[in-house]
């Protein structure tokens, strides 16, 4: 399946497989009206692909969207064509599916630009097709290029793409369908909420089940880096497609946290075949998070707004803001907006320009919030946009009757203001979907639901026709 030149970068003295794994590239990724370059994109998978040239990798996996649209713009195009082509003239077979950003729609069979990719030999495009019976696993042919899987030095690699809402059930189907005894890599393109019991997903049997036959899980779509029990694995988005995945680079603790590749190692021959596995990081565009306080600019009857600005620029310069550095100010206190008119990109714009750095992004989200009832106690630390939103969105809550979901007022909390934060990021109706469809409480729903219709039944008729009580 491999052509001689594909396999010269297998070391056939050792069994050992050395692979790359990466997710969630996004070429074409715009930014604040395109005031952050999207060269960024490419920048960042140009090093990893070097990374795995270098380090003389047995293979590339890419799990899922490679691109940011499903309509790919000819430079975006570009940018993936030449960085794949490194990787082709290197020997390195790249293994990729199909993303949600991949696809205009979930199930759709209409060609995409990975299709294209694969048609020009730049990759290998697996894909699992499920019918009325279930997964069909057909072997990755050269004369289509296409297939379920294909085999590596040992390995076997399962494509399975973005399944959606139906994730948990097609998965199961899926790895039941796999051959016992032989190291499986399953490229999966899901959140992690299905693994780690957050909500939905798979039971703990679902889980061991599947770990029997999967040597190594290979996830993409959360832009968070995870590993989950030392064998299912997201290494989170090389470059950040909104600023606050800045913090995904530090723990609680404000602990550096790797992010942006896997690097991982399989002997098909041990036990235990994944021997290696270590999360990465990869140069990306620094972003710095500063809080400003508008309150003694608020008020102002005459150049409120450029009192402001000028607090800002100093505020970017006393922290030595670098000039390729994106910085996301927070905008806090209290601002007269009857005598300050705060036009955001204008403003932005002007301090970007003053501070000498690349972007500027504002976020007024928190400004009069002390008029708005959640006045914060002296001495505390101000509360965050997602607390305060979280505290707004619960109280809502307390107010109504839910029928069928006592108790359960953290848990709605939770998923309104997970969808929530999904719209803001635009995420597509697919994604919210899932989202929802995972969540325990629609299970709730359901049950409550049969109760009441059950209950709703009229009762049995007592005796035959002629007989009994009408």
């Amino acid at each position: 399946m491999l052509t001689s030149r594909e396999r010269v970068g297998i070391s056939w003295l050792s069994s050992i497989i050395k692979l790359v794994h990466a997710a969630d590239i996004h070429l074409g990724r715009r930014r604040l009206d395109g005031r952050l370059p999207d060269s960024d994109f490419a920048v960042a998978f140009g090093y990893i692909a070097e990374q795995a040239i270098t380090e003389k990798a047995d293979a590339f996996l890419l799990a899922g969207d490679l691109f940011d649209r499903p309509q790919v713009e000819p430079p975006h195009l570009r940018q993936a064509q030449e960085i794949l082509a490194k990787l082709k003239a290197a020997g390195i077979p790249v293994i990729a599916i199909a993303g949600n950003h991949d696809k205009a729609l979930l199930n759709s069979d209409e060609p995409t630009w990975l299709d294209y990719l694969a048609d020009d030999g730049l990759l290998k495009l697996l894909a699992a097709r499920f019918g009325p019976e279930g997964p069909v696993l057909e072997p990755w042919k050269p004369e289509t290029r296409r297939g379920a899987w294909l085999d590596l030095g040992g390995v076997r690699f399962v494509g399975a793409g973005y399944l959606g809402a139906a994730t948990p059930h097609k998965v199961r189907t899926l790895v039941e369908r796999f051959e016992a005894g032989r190291p499986h890599v399953l490229l999966l393109h899901a959140g992690p909420d299905y693994f780690v019991g957050e909500g939905g997903g798979f039971s703990r049997e679902d889980l061991a089940r599947i770990r029997e036959r999967v040597a190594y899980l290979a996830l993409g779509h959360i832009h968070k880096p995870m590993i989950h029990e030392g064998w299912a694995c997201n290494p989170g988005s090389p470059e950040n497609c909104e600023l606050t995945e800045s913090h995904y680079d530090r723990d609680k603790r404000g602990d550096p946290v790797s992010r942006g590749y896997a690097w991982v190692e399989i002997d098909p021959s041990a036990a235990q075949p994944l021997q290696t596995l270590q999360v990465r990081s990869n140069p990306r565009r620094p972003v710095i998070h500063l809080n400003l306080d508008c309150t003694p600019y608020g008020n102002k009857l005459k150049d409120g707004a450029a009192a402001l600005e000028k607090a800002a620029v100093e505020l970017i310069l006393a922290n030595l803001a670098p000039p390729e550095a994106a910085i996301s100010l927070h905008l806090t206190g209290k601002v007269n907006l009857g005598r300050i008119a705060l036009d955001l990109p204008m403003a932005a714009q002007n301090i970007e320009r003053a501070a000498g750095v690349k972007a500027v992004s504002l976020d007024a989200s928190a400004i009069n919030l002390e008029s708005a009832g959640l006045q914060i106690a002296g001495g505390q630390t101000p509360l965050s946009r997602e607390e305060i939103e979280r505290m707004s969105i619960r109280a809502l809550v307390d107010e109504e009757n839910l029928w069928g979901l006592d108790g359960e007022q953290e848990a709605i909390t939770n998923l309104f203001f997970q969808l929530k934060e999904g719209v803001r990021a635009k995420n597509s109706a697919d994604e919210l979907a899932e989202l929802i469809a995972a969540s325990p409480l629609v299970e709730k729903i359901q049950s409550a639901t049969e109760s009441v219709e059950a209950a709703s039944q009229p009762a049995a008729v007592v005796g035959a026709e002629g007989g009994g009580q009408p």
